[in-house]
């Protein structure tokens, strides 16, 4: 044991605790560290044995053998604790197989000891190691080449597993053990309890034998550059696909396999192809930096073709696509101003007609891009059309690629893409053609592949075979790994005749962190920059934030370039850029950073984009990434507010829903109080519509937003922002059948409006009221309140509340005042108010208000048996519904049109309708006016001799109704039973539900179902 009476551990914990000195003047890294501790073993017996003097010649002699042990493996000896040594592997300079050289030096250590032993006279040296692997943060001095300044927690992990060693051992931690693979064997020693650490470890002790051979390890990701080997199968498929495209007949197919295993580099060399000349040529790049930008790939390639460069302003975009689309694609005016809406807006711009909803314009503007694309390709000279790296692609685009696949057989057109297993089509790829999976390379095949990458810098057989080895079949890792091997041959080491390791580094990070280490400050420091930025980087932001000259810059960017780190050529528009070789790389860069210098690099690049030159040249999910990144929680919050109110002014509610989410997600690292309420307040204000477009207005997430919203709105006491929450809050509450919650929550719109009178809050009071007494069949309140709504609305006055409440009282007022006086017998006072909705609806030129208004009209008429009227109007209900993407309409419209054709005698077809729209409507989330359906579809059942059904299905009725309080209908359902029952034979029992439903409609004043 050591001479001081504190455990080793204890020493190491005690300079630990420490701390680094003045680590806040000091710039900090992360970086992935071996640390070696080996302790001699009784060097207080030795002291008291030998004395003093001999001791010190023993403790001199075991330094220097620790030392040359880690030195030769390339390690760092840190500190000397007295008769302990504390040793680095990856610092200063770091490779993957550090972990591997820590045991190495270990290994060398216990068995130089057994020949040092043999040769002392009287005096046994015996060593005990730990060794550990872990992440570390290093607080860097100048001059500082050992470590002095290292804070993690293998440090203190190594020390306390020296101690489980016994004489002459050593163990090592599972992280370790795992990364160190087949070059030792090693002793499972099970999960040991380690002092200061909460978890038990698994540990190993090294075994006293080496194994041959080298592990293998996790595959690496990165596009390829290299000849291209084993891939002939696929390489014929997809010649035969473009010989196929040559000939008139497209298809498509979808390239998958992991990170690096050569996707890119196929597609490469079936584009050089001899057999490809005449062939035209299409990419578009996904990136997952804009996984929820709309359209972001063709976006992005028209900004390309156009010629749009990254900081021309909104206005002076738009206006060169707009050019460009009539002069060189020959749009007449309506298609241009659709593709401007869709594919051009990066705002809430609309050009087109207001009639036309978003999925419609959606749809139209695929079929004028799809027959740009399409018309490129003709026989003789396909065309092959890439979608790259589809698992970041957004949802629009995605639904777009899909339309591309379905039509790519009529045109000589190849689709092909590429994905990795994972993304939105992990579960159905077959929707992208023909699936080619790519495997691994066999053993024979990696040979080839290293020989071609790195046999002409001098490898000799020995060294291809422990790449092949360590590559795994993945070719990035053979590229890597020779590309290694050969700049350490023909560079610094092989000039001053030192032994090349051929141990090859085990992971990417450590190959990169190796090439880092080797750069020169300047460069190191673009790299880093660049790394904080992105995988593509602007380079005129980098040297800006660098403050080097441009001569400095541009040869520190050649030296990334010649590290095959970074290179140029990438351009965004006409700013140029320059793009890591992998986003592994990138990645392995950007970890090497300390916190501090990211959130400072982050807060850079943020302000820059922020300034009035750079704000130009990002878009708004990017900033807030960055600000996220800086820790400025509240600016990327709004900026992703900022996202969300551009994707939703588009019509991309996905893509709106996903920044609002990563908003909300910032919002929860601000601290507790009105700033953050304000925050969440506003983003809360889009989830609640966005959720009911995208997942209905009964889905409870949709009611769960809105119970926030009110949260929030009612702790800041501004009524005017409450009423539309609180409308909302309850319109939910209608939908999903809680008629008394829903009135309710309504009593406080009117408790607002005594306080405070408004014509939000009388219109919306008015109407909810209005709403929750119709469905409960209290027809004369609700005559009373929405006659209320509609004599107080103005078209010119109270249009723009549509935005705050998503609901066109006018129209919907009406909607339901022509319900109520057709229910209570006044057939044409109803007619008449649904056809004034219509004529507001067209007024006001929204497509959802539109909707509304067909189902006035045609859902009037079938409550007056008007089998024309409710059958034209719901056919156009139908169609137009379904171009707009509203589902409850679409169902609505279903129904009628199979009650209409029941009605007209094709009852068979009119139950399979009217099934259909039952369906569709109760996956809306809606739970009113389900009853109505039911008694339709259950006389429809009866005409047929279905009585069992209809029996059922008003059983189910009866018990929803009681349970729901929705009454208006239970005269209908009391009339269907009459019916069912008489068909049966139950005369009796006929007459008796016939008399309840008399009752029922007497209670509601329903004149019109009193006979």
């Amino acid at each position: 044991m050591s001479t001081s009476t504190r455990h080793p551990g204890d020493r190491l914990g005690a300079l630990i605790a420490q701390g680094p000195a003045e680590p806040s003047d000091m710039p900090s890294q992360h970086r992935q560290l071996t640390v070696m501790f080996a302790d001699l073993v009784g060097s207080t017996a030795l002291l008291e044995e030998h004395g003093p003097e001999a001791f010190s010649d023993l403790l001199r002699i075991y330094h220097n053998l620790c030392t040359e042990a880690t030195r030769t493996q390339d390690g760092t000896v840190a500190n000397y604790l007295g008769d302990g040594v504390i040793s680095y592997f990856g610092y200063p300079r770091g490779t993957e197989d550090d972990p591997l050289r820590a045991v190495q030096a270990a290994w060398t250590i216990l068995q130089n000891l057994e020949q040092l032993n043999r040769k002392l006279a009287g005096a046994r040296l015996a060593a005990r190691i730990g060794i550990a692997t872990g992440r570390v943060i290093i607080h860097q001095k100048p001059g500082d080449y050992y470590g002095e300044n290292v804070v993690g927690a293998c440090l203190n992990k190594a020390a306390r597993l020296q101690t489980l060693a016994s004489a002459n051992t050593a163990v090592v931690c599972a992280a370790t053990r795992k990364l160190a693979g087949k070059a030792f064997d090693f002793e499972d020693l099970g999960p040991q309890d380690l002092k200061g650490f909460e978890q038990p470890e698994v540990v190993f002790r090294l075994r006293p034998r080496r194994r041959k051979g080298l592990s293998r390890f996790e595959a690496l990701r990165g596009e390829r550059r290299t000849p291209l080997v084993g891939r002939d199968r696929e390489l014929a498929l997809l010649r035969k696909l473009m010989a196929r495209a040559a000939g008139g007949s497209g298809g498509a197919a979808v390239l998958v396999g992991e990170p690096g295993i050569g996707k890119s580099r196929l597609i490469d060399v079936l584009r050089r192809d001899r057999a490809m000349e005449s062939a035209r040529f299409l990419s578009l790049q996904c990136s997952p930096a804009h996984q929820f930008s709309s359209l972001h790939p063709v976006k992005d390639y028209l900004d390309w073709v156009f010629g749009v460069n990254a900081d021309d302003a909104r206005d002076v975009r738009r206006d060169k696509l707009r050019r460009l689309f009539q002069s060189a694609w020959q749009t007449d005016e309506e298609q241009t101003a659709v593709l401007m809406d869709v594919v051009a807006s990066s705002g809430p711009e609309q050009e087109a007609n207001a009639d036309i909803g978003i999925l419609l314009k959606r749809r139209m503007a695929f079929q004028i891009l799809s027959k740009k694309v399409f018309s490129t390709a003709v026989p003789g000279h396909p065309l092959l059309l890439v979608f790259e790296d589809v698992h970041w692609i957004d949802p629009t685009s995605a639904e777009f690629l899909e339309n591309l696949v379905r039509n790519a057989a009529d045109h000589a057109c190849t689709v092909l893409t590429t994905t990795r297993p994972e993304g939105p089509f992990a579960g159905r790829l077959s929707a992208l053609g023909e699936v080619v999976q790519l495997e691994r390379l066999s053993d024979a095949q990696s040979v080839e592949l290293a020989k071609a990458t790195g046999l002409a810098a001098g490898m000799d057989e020995e060294t291809l075979h422990v790449i092949v080895e360590k590559s795994d079949g993945v070719p990035l890792f053979v590229e890597e790994y020779a590309s290694m091997l050969a700049e350490n041959l023909g560079g610094r080491e092989k000039a001053e005749g030192q032994k090349v390791r051929r141990d090859v580094p085990m992971t990417l990070g450590g190959l990169v962190q190796n090439k880092l280490d080797r750069l020169n400050p300047h460069a190191q420091k673009v790299a880093r920059i660049g790394a904080t930025v992105g995988r593509v980087f602007d380079l005129q932001l980098v040297r800006s934030l660098s403050a080097l000259g441009r001569t400095t810059f541009d040869k520190a960017l050649a030296t990334l370039e010649a590290a095959d780190i970074a290179h140029r050529g990438m351009a965004s528009g006409s700013q140029p850029a320059a793009i890591f070789k992998h986003a592994l790389v990138q990645d392995a860069v950007y970890g090497s950073l300390g916190t501090a210098e990211r959130r400072r690099l982050h807060g850079l690049v943020a302000d820059a984009m922020l300034s009035d030159k750079g704000g130009r040249r990002i878009t708004a999910e990017v900033l807030a990434d960055h600000l996220l990144a800086a820790g400025r929680n509240r600016e990327s919050a709004e900026w992703r507010l900022t996202a969300a109110m551009a994707a939703a002014g588009e019509g991309s509610a996905a893509e709106a829903l996903a920044h609002i989410t990563r908003g909300l997600a910032a919002t929860e690292l601000l601290p507790a109080g009105d700033e953050r309420d304000d925050v969440e307040l506003r983003l809360r204000a889009i989830e609640g519509p966005t959720l009911m477009v995208t997942r209905g207005p009964g889905k409870p997430a949709f009611g769960a937003a809105q119970a926030r919203a009110l949260e929030l709105l009612r702790r800041q006491n501004k009524p005017d922002n409450l009423v539309p929450v609180i409308y909302n809050t309850a319109l939910h509450d209608w939908a999903c059948g809680r008629l008394a919650e829903a009135d309710r929550v309504n009593d406080e719109i009117f408790a607002i409006l005594d306080a405070e009178p408004s014509d939000a809050a009388y219109l919306a009071a008015h109407t909810m009221r209005g709403l929750v007494a119709w469905h409960r069949g209290d027809n004369p309140a609700a005559l009373e309140h929405l006659s209320a709504t509609v004599a107080r609305y103005d078209p010119a006055l109270h249009r723009e509340f549509y935005m705050r409440f998503l609901k066109e009282f006018g129209v919907f007022g009406r909607f339901y005042l022509g319900l109520t006086h057709t229910v209570m017998g006044k057939t044409a006072e109803g007619t008449k108010h649904a056809k004034a909705a219509l004529e507001l609806a067209k007024l006001v030129k929204r497509p959802h208000v539109y909707g509304f208004a067909l189902l006035a009209n045609f859902v009037t008429a079938m409550l007056r048996d008007d089998v024309p009227t409710a059958s034209r109007y719901s056919e156009e209900g139908i169609e137009f519904a379904g171009r707009q993407g509203f589902p409850e309409m679409v169902a609505m419209s279903m129904i009628c049109q199979g009650w209409a054709k029941a009605k007209r005698g094709a009852i068979d077809t009119g139950i399979h309708q009217m099934e259909e729209g039952s369906a569709l409507w109760a996956m809306t989330g809606f739970e009113n006016w389900q009853a109505y359906f039911a008694s339709l579809l259950s006389d429809a059942y009866v005409a047929v001799g279905r009585l069992d059904e209809a029996r059922a299905l008003l059983d189910r009725h009866d018990e929803r109704v009681a349970r729901f309080g929705e009454a208006q209908f239970e005269p209908l359902l009391a009339k269907s039973r009459a019916v069912l029952l008489s068909a049966a034979g139950d005369l009796g029992g006929a007459a008796a539900a016939m008399q309840i439903a008399r009752e029922r409609a007497a209670r509601n004043k329903a004149a019109l179902w009193m006979g």
